[in-house]
């Protein structure tokens, strides 16, 4: 796991000190090794951070320089199946000098060109530069967990590459500015750069399962997908023991890859039903390895996984630590968090991560197993439920579909009917529904035409299918891991997600959705596959928590007078984004009990915090909390073992 830079075509452009400070600038990616590579031309540099997880020694430095073929790699990630790839290339003569991935990961491309990303089963993000054909070769993981964003001087023939936005800010090779079109998206849905778009302008990300080729003699950037889920691909099964059995041994591989580390691996732990899964599965492969868990909780009942996550740790027979954050501490490391994540967040669960993810650090566990991604695959979100009945309409399965509403009443409530509802309407009413809900408080200006409507290519012809395709590529997924990302790196920790296994996903894309939602159960195959395995409560649980803070509570309470001060603030007023008429009224109407509010009113503070932190160049002292905006002073966050 590193940190990469990198800047193509650079001679004259960027010096080895621009490179230096942009690799460093990522420091709390890999504390454990600095590494520069420079061309005999002076044309190439690549720099590297490196967090050593697998072969400690020496031998597994980047940037990794190939002498022989002119290929060096600067990689970010882990490929998890590198001993079978390492073994299949012996066979054909490769002889290896270290037991790292970054190797492997060299001698595949070496041997298979571009080709072997089809054989990577892994998170990554890496750059190899060809000294003798001079071009560069990059490519991203298929679902995105590891980040790459580069900048384009096509006048220049330039590029410049690095695994966080600030490097390239850092870089100093162009003005900051905010891209006002995402600003407008994030408002309104809480998106952020799943595609290539990204909240700066002139600042692209690489999108996930893309390569991309530069050649500055040619002139040219190329970008192009290597990897889709297939909908034509079908799996049909006997029963649904059938099902559930096979997704269980794609689930046993997948977490038996992500247990290979040279350092102490762990478990992210809410108590719900996805990571109990992997905290299971992963004491029974390792049964003598001590397995810690790490929780965030919280004083209020109605948002505490305490019972759960207790009921799961005597279970499994592990370790549990839990962290509860402390709503007084937020304004002070609002700015900090806002710094590693590169851009504003959509909700305060974001800070409880972070604050697991020290946890982790405190506690040396290097590695942690979670059950991200399982929502987007397993259908665990209750605004699947309208796809699911949209399925049933199309095959006039009226009785069915009014049998499971009643079901899902019964099992849920009815809070969520009218999201479902929204969900039945027609794309281009639904669509306007979604986006004039509520107001924004946008100032009239802004560029709020197609920055608010969402528009996804039909791939799947059935609906449930279709709508995980966009959360699994486009929408939920890609912020999440982004947030992960950055939480976890921020504390030089690694995250490791088993339920992102392309196996698996493409197994749960191929067969029928009905395994996924049945009545009011979500997630039904893996209910069936995991009887056994974990608790019972937990198999059966309805009700969804995770890492969420009673963040209304928060708002309305203990940090009321923080939001007041920013929304008061001359630098909020000046900036123009926002008409503060309409927002002071909507805050009043949260104050006096609009829950519906609640979202907007977090994006604008977030929003506002990124603005004083991100849009210029600047230095974090990684042992210091730096002021965000409104910053009180407070005490650091329980924790409890």
């Amino acid at each position: 796991m590193c940190g990469i830079v990198g800047a193509i075509g650079a001679s004259g452009r960027v010096s080895k000190t621009q490179l230096l400070e942009m690799r460093d600038t990522i420091s709390h990616r890999g504390p454990d090794q600095a590494g520069f590579w420079q061309s005999m031309s002076g044309n190439v540099l690549l720099g590297s951070r490196r967090l050593a997880i697998l072969d400690l020694s020496s031998s597994g430095h980047q940037p990794m320089h190939d002498e022989a073929s002119g290929l060096t790699i600067v990689f970010n990630g882990e490929i998890y199946n590198y001993v079978e790839i390492a073994a299949e290339l012996a066979s054909a003569g490769f002889r290896f000098r270290s037991r790292s991935d970054t190797e492997v990961l060299l001698k595949s491309y070496l041997h298979w060109g571009e080709s072997c990303l089809e054989r990577l089963n892994g998170m990554f993000a890496f750059a190899i530069w060809d000294e003798t054909g001079q071009q560069l070769f990059a490519a991203r993981d298929r679902f995105g967990e590891k980040p790459f964003y580069f900048y384009h001087d096509a006048n220049r023939e330039l590029v410049v590459f690095g695994s966080e936005i600030k490097t390239l800010i850092q870089a100093k090779l162009f003005a900051t500015r905010a891209n006002l079109r995402h600003v407008c998206k994030f408002l309104a849905n809480g998106g952020i750069d799943a595609g290539s778009a990204t909240f700066y302008e002139g600042i692209f990300s690489l999108p996930a399962a893309h390569w991309l080729k530069f050649s500055p003699r040619s002139r040219w950037l190329k970008i192009g997908r290597y990897w889709d889920l297939n909908p034509q691909q079908e799996m049909r099964l006997p029963n649904d023991l059938a099902y559930a059995e096979r997704l269980l041994d794609l689930l046993l591989d997948s977490v038996r890859l992500r247990l290979r580390s040279d350092v102490a691996v762990g478990s992210s732990l809410s108590g719900g039903l996805d990571s109990s899964t992997i905290v299971s599965l992963v004491a029974k492969q390792k049964p003598q390895a001590g397995q810690e868990t790490f929780s965030a909780r919280f004083p209020d009942p109605g948002f505490d996984e305490g019972t759960h996550i207790q009921r799961m740790t005597s279970w499994a027979g592990v370790k549990n630590r839990s962290v509860y954050p402390e709503p007084n501490d937020l304004p002070q490391e609002i700015g900090k968090l806002t710094w590693h994540q590169d851009a504003p967040f959509a909700s305060s669960s974001i800070y409880a991560q972070w604050c697991v993810m020290r946890l982790a650090r405190d506690h040396d566990v290097t590695v942690l197993l979670d059950g991200q991604g399982a929502d987007e695959v397993l259908a665990g979100y209750h605004a699947y439920f309208s796809a699911h009945l949209v399925s049933l309409l199309k095959r006039f399965r009226f009785l069915r579909l009014c049998r499971d509403v009643c079901h899902y009443v019964a099992a849920h409530g009815s809070g969520q009917l009218p999201l479902i509802v929204v969900g039945l309407l027609p794309p281009g009413l639904r669509l306007w529904a979604k986006n004039h809900r509520r107001p924004l408080a946008l100032q009239i200006d802004l560029p709020r035409d197609g920055a608010l409507v969402r528009r996804h290519p039909t791939r799947f012809l059935d609906p449930l299918h279709q709508s995980l395709y966009e959360t699994l590529t486009e929408t939920s997924l890609p912020q999440l891991l982004r947030y992960a990302d950055r939480n976890s790196m921020a504390f030089s920790r690694e995250v490791r997600l088993p339920f992102l296994d392309h196996r698996l996903v493409e197994y749960l894309f191929s067969i029928p959705a009905q395994q996924k939602i049945a009545g009011s159960s979500t997630k039904r195959v893996l209910r069936n596959a995991t009887r056994g395995v974990i608790p019972e409560e937990i198999r059966n649980r309805k009700d969804k928590v995770g890492f969420a803070p009673p963040e209304g509570v928060w708002l309305r309470g203990p940090l009321r007078a923080w939001v007041e001060d920013v929304f008061a603030s001359r630098q909020f007023k000046q900036r123009g984004w926002a008409d503060t008429v309409v927002l002071e009224r909507l805050w009043r109407r949260f104050k006096n009990g609009d829950s519906t509010l609640q979202g907007i009113i977090w994006r604008w503070l977030s929003l506002e915090t990124w603005a004083r932190t991100c849009m210029s160049p600047i230095q974090i002292d990684e042992e210091s909390v730096p002021i965000g905006v409104g910053a009180r002073p407070s005490g650091a966050a329980t924790i409890r073992a």
